[in-house]
């Protein structure tokens, strides 16, 4: 799914329609305002793709690693990170590991990391990752409550954050079968 696709959904929550049928063409030429308000739509859906990565669902990555000195900076991982899971050696056995402002202190030689990253900002014809079940109509949620926000709506804005949020936690709840411990006797 591209993120014109998302905005394009995004004119349809917020009665962009004009907008919407442009950004649906091959090659649409904006007017200044209507380039204004697709840029607006293009910063709240980053600060939306960001909140979702760092206060709902993690973004997950699995890298692998050469540590000298017991210490990985965090510059040197790919990904901008918000959280280390688990740092482990070539055997796969989990290695102890202390946080720091921007490095991490790792007991042992280390040879992978798992940890959440925040997403890179993406431009209007990016595509964005397919994230445990996130599609365009929750994202477009976000966007629409952010961008209804600024532009002084606030009670519509108020209902799309009430989707976004219910959509979200639909997905992040547990699924499957719920076993609850025996019953016994202390």
């Amino acid at each position: 799914m591209k993120v014109k696709e998302i905005i394009c959904l995004v004119c349809d929550f917020v009665g962009e329609k004009e907008l919407q049928k442009k950004l649906s063409t091959e090659s649409p030429t904006f007017s200044e305002r209507e380039q204004e308000k697709i840029d607006i739509m293009l910063r709240c859906f980053n600060l939306v793709n960001q909140e979702i990565a760092s206060e709902y669902i993690p973004f997950l990555t699995n890298e692998n690693i050469s540590v000298k000195n017991s210490i990985l900076n965090f510059s040197s991982l790919s990904k901008n990170l918000i959280n280390v899971y688990s740092v482990k050696n070539r055997y796969g056995v989990n290695l102890k590991f202390k946080l720091f402002s921007n490095y991490i202190e790792i007991v042992g030689n280390a040879s992978s990391i798992t940890y959440s990253y925040l997403p890179d900002v993406l431009n209007i014809d990016d595509e964005v990752e397919k994230v445990r079940g996130l599609t365009g109509r929750i994202y477009a949620y976000g966007v629409a409550s952010e961008y209804l926000l600024i532009d002084g709506i606030s009670e519509d804005a108020e209902i799309w954050e009430e989707r976004f949020k219910q959509s979200l936690f639909v997905i992040g709840s547990k699924k499957g079968e719920h076993l609850l411990p025996k019953r016994g006797w202390f």
